[in-house]
């Protein structure tokens, strides 16, 4: 799952909606989970991202796809995949270790009040019932 700065920063840069997202926390990411043979934690140590049916994607790998989903000038940053994978995810798992360090850490999933952002997520359905609990 993206750090919330993430997603937020992938919803800007997406002007044609190509993504949606699912906070791990969800019952709706259950069977996307299971599809793909993971848990949470699997999910926690790297970030997921389901292209399609039985295509999925982990790590500096999803990170990238991700990018290649969204205009220019970011989908250009996909070219990354040309470096080799062990040394991408190198980078991947440092940032990753650094990642509550530099932008906090929230152990629920972010409840949005923004309607723009929260028709992104497709789990919206939890979130909203999740933030009518907390008011």
């Amino acid at each position: 799952m993206f750090l919330y700065v993430g997603v937020k920063w992938v919803i800007k840069a997406d002007r044609d909606r190509k993504i949606k997202f699912c906070c791990l926390q969800s019952k709706a990411a259950e069977p996307y989970m299971s599809v793909c043979d993971l848990d949470r934690d699997d999910v926690r140590r790297r970030f997921l991202f389901i292209e399609g049916p039985g295509l999925y994607h982990q790590g500096s790998t999803a990170a990238l796809k991700v990018l290649a989903h969204l205009p220019l000038p970011y989908s250009a940053l996909s070219s990354l995949m040309i470096v080799p994978t062990p040394l991408r995810d190198a980078v991947y798992d440092h940032v990753a270790k650094k990642r509550y360090k530099w932008f906090g850490k929230s152990d629920d999933c972010l409840v949005l009040r923004e309607q723009d952002l929260l028709d992104r997520f497709i789990d919206r359905e939890e979130l909203l019932e999740r933030s009518r609990s907390v008011l």
